[in-house]
């Protein structure tokens, strides 16, 4: 009869252990999780630092990315960045955009640099799409 308790320990032990390894997080999933807030708000803040920002969770997230998107958050941190350099190359910041005063005082160089730059960001769509669908199936985590 004594035997029988600690058998019964044991497998549970055992489950428990095997239960935490399938469920358990991962170093992605954590990264998402933990930045979630900041992806959820992906392009809805237009501000440098709001920019700035999407950046470096992009490239922390790269860095534990399955292998199916790592490419995928690197392109969505390159395009992002690309934003920001086109904006200070022509001195003007990304929450002064819709300021027609200050547009109208930027070259037509820089401002074609700058449309040049939202182009490529605005066509991260299949980036976007599987970045969202990966972090989904991988983590359980639906992002807006």
């Amino acid at each position: 009869m004594k035997k029988r308790p600690a058998a019964i320990a044991a497998t549970m032990m055992l489950v428990a252990v095997s239960l935490a390894g399938c469920g358990g997080g991962s170093a992605y999933c954590d990264a998402v999780k933990g930045d979630q807030k900041n992806l959820d708000s992906f392009g809805k803040t237009r501000t440098n630092d709001a920019y700035a920002s999407y950046v470096t969770t992009f490239q922390a997230i790269a860095k534990v990315a399955p292998k199916g998107v790592v490419k995928d958050w690197k392109t969505l941190a390159d395009v992002t960045q690309g934003v920001l350099d086109a904006q200070k190359k022509a001195k003007i910041a990304l929450e002064d955009m819709t300021d027609t005063d200050k547009v109208a005082k930027v070259g037509q160089d820089e401002l074609a640099e700058i449309n040049e730059a939202y182009e490529a960001f605005n066509g991260t769509t299949d980036q976007r799409t599987a970045v969202v669908e990966n972090v989904s199936q991988e983590c359980d985590i639906t992002l807006s």
